[in-house]
């Protein structure tokens, strides 16, 4: 017996030593296509491989499968092996694949029929698919190792290897939500009816803005048609489109939220918003949409920094560092009324999406672009097929809440300008969050969140600009607690020239605070809400916002214990 012990000992040992071959070789490869050095990965992936292997065909043994039935010594054999199982299956099913189709990816069209390529996607696609059981069936597998009996540095293995394979899950996630709206956009599963909303962050809402501008499109199997460019003004305001939408949300955002399409992405949560623009659509032209995707001109700003300048038809050049000035700013002041700056916002928006339908670019920096815009919440997209929307689920291009407190405590802080305004080009904000889990069974969460606006001095802006309803700037600032919570405090700390509260309502599973805050310039808005929450897992807390044409800085801290 002791010889037996021994020699899996010594066994396990080699084994310990190539998965630690692996892991150095893991973080090198994470660097090499971090920086798109596509040059090292075939050699990289090989070594991956390699130190897998010889993991993996060290634990396949007979005497390693009898030992895993020995009591204690089991349970390490059992840790081991499934992190080398973990590892190889990773190297197999998504690094090797994966590299070899990075090294040839690309988009192209066809010169004759102007279709896109779509092969490459669906490869992608598979590989994505097959990766993610891998790492599904890993995780489930690692999670079974009671690591009470184990000793400490095969306990350590297994743990930190299922956190790598919880970074690997989420970073997949995010690959396959991309891969799918890039499939959505090139009609990958056969013939859709897509509308492309350009969002308008000078008048601020909290999923970006109103849809100043929207192109109709027709995709199918790599067929993109541009079938009709419209804007905000196609649609009559003042007749609720035929659609149903939760109490709360009427509460929170009033009647135009379904009766003005530049209030239709009020609500945190792009399904809502979706399902009101197709709504729009049927009633204007009888049109049902199988996809809505949403970009704004941050998002813009980005995509420009990888396809390079572009000349709008007016002659103005936009580029990834005027972008978002020209668009949401200067456009105004240089043309006369809303119409004209409406028309050049929509040539814009059209010079840069037929720039991008080119695809002469390196794909991998668009790539990187497009995740960037996902996270500040400039991108997202929904679909009606249900197979495809559930690609993106749990990811930022989903433009939902999280349904759950567990692995982040999400909350929100989100603004609507209600001046009819394009202010919030100057609009800033910051907000205190303090997480309190002194009682784990009873946490709180307190939200201090300050408004104002920053002119630059002595400028004058035209009526349209400045809002032509009041003598003020009315901002609406939503807080949005933890799933299940409830408002403990809602409180007004600096009022400026008014501030109203509420309502307070449960919506998307949350407790959310509506304030009405009423500046003029020079003055400031501070409100702050405190969230109770019920026992349950709370991971880390963030905080999701609009997105800011000026960011939101976001302090976080722990209230002390004791």
């Amino acid at each position: 017996m002791l010889i037996f012990g021994t020699v899996l000992a010594l066994d396990a040992y080699s084994v310990r030593g190539d998965i630690e071959d692996a892991r150095a070789t893991v973080t090198q490869l994470q660097v090499a296509a971090g920086q798109r050095d596509m040059a090292s990965l075939p050699e990289l992936g090989d070594e991956l491989a390699d130190s897998a292997t010889r993991a993996v065909e060290r634990t396949e043994s007979p005497l390693w499968r009898a030992g895993e039935f020995v009591p204690v010594l089991g349970e390490n054999l059992r840790g081991v092996r499934f992190v080398a199982e973990s590892v190889d299956g990773l190297s197999r099913e998504l690094v090797s694949p994966a590299i070899e189709l990075a090294s040839s990816f690309t988009l192209t069209r066809d010169p004759a029929t102007g279709a896109f390529d779509t092969s490459p996607v669906s490869a992608a696609r598979d590989i994505l698919a097959a990766a993610k059981q891998n790492v599904s069936d890993a995780a489930s597998e690692l999670d079974s190792v009671n690591t009470d009996l184990t000793l400490q540095p095969v306990g350590e293995a297994v743990d930190e290897y299922a956190g790598v394979l919880g970074d690997m899950g989420r970073m997949l996630d995010q690959s396959q939500a991309g891969i799918s709206a890039l499939g959505a956009l090139l009609g990958i599963n056969g013939p859709e009816t897509i509308v492309l909303a350009f969002l308008n962050n000078a008048e601020l809402a909290p999923l970006g803005g109103g849809p100043a501008a929207q192109l109709l499109l027709t995709v199918d199997s790599g067929r993109v048609e541009v079938v009709e460019q419209v804007s905000s003004w196609d649609f009559a305001e003042g007749t609720p489109a035929p659609v149903e939408v939760d109490e709360s949300a009427r509460m929170l955002y009033d009647e135009i939220l379904t009766s003005n399409i530049n209030a239709s992405f009020s609500r945190p949560d792009l399904p809502t918003a979706a399902k009101i623009l197709d709504a729009q659509w049927q009633r204007i032209r009888g049109v049902q949409l199988d996809g809505v995707i949403s970009v704004d001109p941050i998002a813009l700003a980005m995509i420009l920094q990888a396809t390079g300048p572009v000349t709008v038809s007016s002659g103005e050049v936009l580029d990834s560092g005027n972008a978002v000035s020209m668009l949401l700013n200067e456009s105004y002041l240089r043309y006369d009324g809303h119409t004209e700056a409406d028309d050049f916002f929509e040539r814009a928006t059209s010079a840069v999406f037929d720039r991008v339908m080119a695809a002469d670019y390196d794909v991998w920096a668009m790539a990187d672009a497009l995740v960037h815009a996902a996270d500040y919440g400039s991108l997202m997209m929904w679909s009606a097929d249900a197979e495809t929307e559930a690609f993106t689920t749990g990811t930022r291009l989903q433009g939902t809440l999280p349904t759950t407190n567990d692995p982040e405590t999400v909350l929100g802080v989100y603004f609507r300008d209600r001046s009819s305004s394009k202010v919030d080009f100057y609009l800033h904000a910051d907000t205190v969050v303090t997480t309190n889990l002194c009682d784990a069974d009873a946490p709180t969460y307190t939200v201090e969140t300050r408004i104002w606006f920053d002119f630059p001095p002595g400028i004058e802006l035209p009526d349209f600009v400045e809002g032509e309803f009041f003598d003020f700037y009315r901002t609406e600032v939503f807080a949005y607690g933890p799933v299940g919570a409830s408002v403990s405090n809602a409180a007004v700390l600096e009022a400026g020239t008014a501030t109203a509260t509420g309502p307070i309502v449960d919506d998307l599973g949350r407790p959310a605070v509506k304030y009405t805050v009423d500046l003029v310039r020079g003055q400031t808005g501070v409100v702050r809400s405190t969230f109770a929450g019920v026992p349950g897992e709370y991971g880390p807390t963030l905080v999701r916002s609009s997105p800011m044409i000026n960011p939101i800085a976001i302090t976080m801290q722990d209230a002390p214990c004791g």
